[in-house]
């Protein structure tokens, strides 16, 4: 797949050049620099438009390989595709089946509101005698264990994202050093 998308940039790169040198007109002016969009989930998109407020833009000068037709450092774009499928897949690991387990848990919890709704409309006859209509005490009691009940659905939810953010950090953190150690290799060539 990271091979895939440096082909698909690189032969675009070269139809490119091609076709302009093909023509006896000038080539139409290019801006030469790109705006480098990391979204929140890892992957990296190459724009000519402004990067949208909830991703990380970065400036990146593409005027060398505008002007060599070479199609620019094919070694830094493989790295920056590799960084985006390792943030990917990295998401994806930490997430797990989080997101169904959680789905669960809130039908679960309708269940009980439900439950306790019905409850709360149960109604019994004062113990005064006076024949009046009152709440059950029983059902109170009731209603008491299914909001114990949903605030273990609660909890559940609270320690499974919580699991997740931190298996998240950790999994990007894994992505930044391999992506230092691959900067090294690089800056060592």
């Amino acid at each position: 797949m990271t091979l895939t998308r440096v082909f698909v940039f690189a032969a675009t790169l070269l139809a490119y050049g091609s076709a302009s040198a093909q023509s006896d007109q000038p080539p139409p002016r290019i801006n030469a620099v790109v705006n480098k969009c990391t979204a929140a989930d890892g992957s990296v998109i190459f724009s000519d438009a402004p990067c949208p407020e909830k991703q990380k833009a970065q400036k990146v000068d593409t005027s060398a390989a505008l002007r060599t037709g070479s199609g620019g450092n094919l070694t830094e774009i493989a790295a920056g595709v590799t960084d985006s499928d390792c943030r990917r897949a990295a998401l994806q690991s930490a997430n797990g089946n989080v997101d169904q387990q959680i789905e669960e848990s809130n039908r679960h919890i309708a269940d009980y509101q439900q439950r306790k709704n019905t409850l709360a409309s149960q109604k019994a006859y004062a113990p005064d005698g006076s024949g009046k209509m009152v709440d059950d005490p029983a059902s109170r009691q009731a209603i008491a264990e299914v909001d114990g009940l949903i605030a273990k659905e609660r909890d559940f939810q609270q320690r499974a994202r919580a699991n997740v953010a931190s298996k998240q950090e950790t999994a990007m953190n894994a992505c930044d050093q391999m992506a230092a150690k691959n900067a090294q290799a690089q800056d060592k060539k």
